[in-house]
């Protein structure tokens, strides 16, 4: 495996969309596609890195709430920061849990909460299942575009 990353050709600023399927081998392919698109557009260092975490507990919730049904991931830019989102069919909204010191799971929210500026739920504009999402703290040094207008909640 090379340490280079590819080259996507994403246009910045601009937003990504993928339909996965909800299983857990997704949750990789969601983290890896957060990290190639920010680091395309010009993002740096910890963002990327935080970026990702927070992809894959998103994923990752959406996978448990509706394990084998088609998800949607979107990427975005809000006001210079990273907007990231999951869609899932599955009605029921994510809980705070309280995780034992060995529990394997039940921390996905709080960490989300940990890295993100801001995050939240919203129901899907259909009216089936729900969209989970979260905004990333904005750096000064990627340009603001069209994107910048499309406030996450």
């Amino acid at each position: 495996m090379s340490d280079q990353t590819p080259a996507l050709n994403i246009p910045h600023p601009g937003e990504i969309r993928m339909t996965i399927q909800g299983e857990k081998a997704s949750v990789r392919l969601a983290r890896e596609l957060a990290r190639y698109v920010l680091i395309n557009w010009g993002y740096e260092g910890s963002l990327i890195d935080d970026s990702a975490v927070v992809m894959s507990e998103i994923v990752t919730n959406a996978v448990e709430a509706a394990a084998g049904h088609a998800l949607r991931i979107r990427i975005a830019v809000h006001e210079g920061a990273p907007l990231l989102e999951c869609w899932d069919p599955s009605p029921e909204l994510p809980r705070h849990c309280e995780a034992g010191l060995d529990a394997l799971s039940g921390r996905g929210l709080a960490i989300i909460a940990a890295y993100a500026k801001d995050t939240g739920v919203r129901p899907s504009a259909t009216g089936q299942g729900k969209i989970v999402w979260a905004l990333m703290p904005a750096t000064a040094s990627v340009p603001l575009g069209p994107s910048q207008h499309h406030h996450p909640a």
